[in-house]
């Protein structure tokens, strides 16, 4: 099990080197600096991730629609990077169901334990018409490509920005909370999901309240993450809507699932919530905990807004 993870002191996050592999940026932002002949782009919000294997994730991005897929992809491959380089990036995509097409604001992603499967999470605060985009959808890796296997829709919510899924008892249980912007506490969901067809089971709340943190300009969720004990950790992000920052983040763990319990009895929130790090002027959206070789490391995805986003890995005492 993760243990207590040493605090991040103030640190500043520039401009992320990308390499493509031969590959263009996803965004259409790339701009010629004055004289400078050289093309210059950020790495575009890792609002949701998760580990696949090796040094690689699976990213997605929150664009809205109706942007187009191809030239807006919506889902990424990230290597972790191996020089100064930094960071390689592979965009995404895939044939996404009708009637409203391509998704629009994917802000979560999380892993079906023990699986190449993965549900892409919309955050349900934009629409077409008067339809919102609360989708779910059940994709798989295959041959480095994205398969959708099915979709299904969230309740009425607005702003879910963590997700979270684990194997309990009965199934699978999936957790989902809004980000609560300006409130101090937000509600953790948790549903029996099934995988065929792809469907969510009632769905019962927990009041969830970072321990400070909270308040005006502050996200109490803004990502939810489970290791492989059932370890529960969640994300809190400042963010005052200006896309120039500043921005602030705080990691908590928050509480633990039973793994050998039904998926209805299986969620425990602790008491008061503990804070293992803090991260001073990135916004953080998403958790993933790798594990391998015994060892476990967790990675934070940002998105700077005009800064642009990455990854990161936080210092570990295991």
């Amino acid at each position: 099990m993760l243990k207590k993870l040493i605090s991040i002191s103030a640190m500043t996050l520039a401009l992320v080197g990308v390499a493509l592999l031969g590959l263009t940026s996803s965004r259409a932002d790339d701009v010629d600096r004055g004289n400078d002949k050289g093309v210059y782009a950020t790495v575009p919000d890792f609002s949701g991730m998760q580990w696949v294997d090796g040094d690689k994730f699976l990213a997605v991005h929150d664009v809205k629609n109706p942007k187009s897929a191809e030239a807006f992809p919506r889902m990424s491959f990230v290597w972790l990077p191996k020089d100064s380089s930094g960071i390689v990036r592979k965009g995404l995509n895939m044939e996404w169901p009708a009637p409203q097409g391509p998704a629009s604001d994917l802000e979560s992603i999380s892993r079906i334990p023990g699986t190449d499967k993965y549900l892409l999470v919309e955050s349900g605060s934009s629409s077409a018409g008067k339809i919102p985009f609360k989708r779910v959808f059940l994709v798989e890796i295959v041959e480095e490509r994205i398969s959708l296997i099915g979709f299904t829709e969230l309740p009425d919510v607005v702003n879910v920005e963590g997700t979270a899924v684990a194997q309990v008892a009965d199934g699978y249980i999936f957790l989902w909370a809004e980000r609560a912007d300006n409130q101090k506490r937000t509600t953790i969901w948790q549903a029996p999901l099934k995988l065929t067809p792809l469907a969510l089971g009632k769905a019962k709340g927990t009041v969830y309240k970072p321990a400070g943190f909270t308040g005006k300009s502050w996200r109490p969720v803004s990502a939810l993450e489970i290791d492989s004990k059932g370890v529960v950790y969640a994300a809190s992000a400042y963010d005052t809507d200006n896309d120039s920052g500043p921005f602030n983040s705080v990691v908590w763990r928050i509480g633990k699932i039973d793994l050998k319990s039904k998926s209805s009895k299986s969620l425990e929130l602790d008491s008061k919530p503990e804070l293992i790090a803090r991260v001073d002027g990135v916004k953080i959206e998403s958790l993933s905990v790798v594990e391998k070789s015994g060892s476990y490391e967790m990675f934070y995805g940002f998105d700077d807004e005009d800064f642009g986003g990455g990854l990161r890995k936080l210092l570990l005492k295991n």
